[in-house]
């Protein structure tokens, strides 16, 4: 995707054909294609997040009595699906590679689809060379838990459908959200951020380079008060777990800890305390500490991780926020004030906010 509005040049592939548009109808490379809300759920891949920006602003201009109305209406929902890390329906295939793969290149030169293409070997330069580095980077196991990103897409995708569908409706995707949608979508996002990067520390490979990030923590049990407070005195002094921050902490080092969700954590609890010991060493206290099979032991080799993100609980809490929006007196001017807290958010929301 290139140019915009009258140079604006689109080609597209899928299943095995390559169409190509120009101008402000360029949008019919994709209405070729079968892309429409009558069929099933695409996946749109991509070089950039700017191709997205591009192919919006095409559909954003489309007529609503277009052929291409269809086309444009599922490029809106991309864009939004776009936002929540871990979904299926829009690869990036730069920031795929760059999540599996390291180069040992300066950073910035990983932030560009062509290093990738001559990395991989792929000499295709359009949409078929980015379909032959999407097939790399999508093979081998899947991270244990992304089923729930599956199941998301498929509902967002049922509702569009639905929404689009209703001749009652005055629902427009073009328009802006109102702020009730706003805040569900802004929800929405913040719940995906938080559960991929919860899946992610589920990764042997990632919880060992965020061991020295301070993100997970690894150290010996050097103190157990009663039953329900454990001392850990970590190896290392980077440490970003938080007082009050739910933990769970398995046996052995980050490389062997178990996928994100695991039924049976060792500990269970939240920080309480941290200090630094006469010997410069950070012990952290887990309060409310519950530990399975057995009570823990001094000298025992423990790893902490954030308490792992449950989908479904989050998926009940967007259904409680979803019905009192939805009811007629607001509950925000009743009752005790919300508690501030700390969010993951995705970072193209906050760099839209910020602009």
């Amino acid at each position: 995707m290139t140019g915009a509005g009258e140079t604006a040049l689109l080609q597209a592939e899928g299943l095995g054909s390559v169409t190509t548009a120009t101008g402000p109808d360029a949008l019919e490379s994709l209405t070729r294609l079968g892309v429409s809300l009558a069929g099933e759920l695409r996946t749109l891949v991509i070089p950039d997040r700017s191709t997205v920006s591009h192919l919006v602003e095409l559909a954003r201009a489309t007529d609503r009595g277009s052929p291409c109305a269809d086309a444009a209406a599922v490029v809106g929902w991309w864009d939004q699906r776009a936002d929540h890390p871990g979904s299926g329906a829009v690869l990036n295939v730069t920031v795929a590679c760059s999540a599996r793969w390291v180069l040992g290149v300066p950073p910035t030169r990983e932030r560009h689809v062509e290093v990738w293409r001559q990395w991989l070997g792929v000499a295709d330069h359009g949409p078929r060379g980015l379909l032959e580095m999407a097939a790399p980077v999508s093979s081998g196991q899947t991270l244990p838990g992304l089923e729930a990103f599956v199941e998301d897409d498929q509902r967002s995708w049922e509702a569009l459908r639905l929404r689009l569908a209703d001749k009652s409706s005055r629902w427009d995707w073009r328009a802006r959200d109102s702020r009730r949608e706003a805040a569900l979508g802004l929800a929405t996002r913040c719940d995906a951020a938080e559960l991929y990067e919860s899946l992610r520390l589920g990764d042997p490979l990632v919880a060992t380079r965020e061991s020295f990030s301070g993100t997970v923590v690894t150290g010996m049990v050097t103190a157990v008060q009663g039953r329900s407070v454990v001392e850990l005195t970590l190896d290392h002094l980077a440490c970003r777990l938080r007082e009050q921050t739910e933990v769970e902490g398995f046996p052995g080092f980050p490389r062997d800890l178990p996928p994100a969700g695991s039924r049976t954590p060792f500990v269970h609890g939240r920080v309480t305390a941290t200090r630094v010991a006469p010997d410069e060493r950070l012990v952290i206290s887990i309060g409310d500490a519950i530990v399975r099979p057995g009570p823990a032991r001094a000298g025992q080799r423990l790893t902490l991780r954030p308490r792992s993100i449950d989908p479904r609980q989050q998926r009940s809490g967007r259904q409680e926020l979803h019905r009192r929006y939805a009811a007629r007196r607001s509950w925000l001017s009743g009752g005790a004030a919300p508690t501030p807290q700390r969010r993951d958010v995705p970072f193209d929301v906050v760099v839209a906010a910020a602009e």
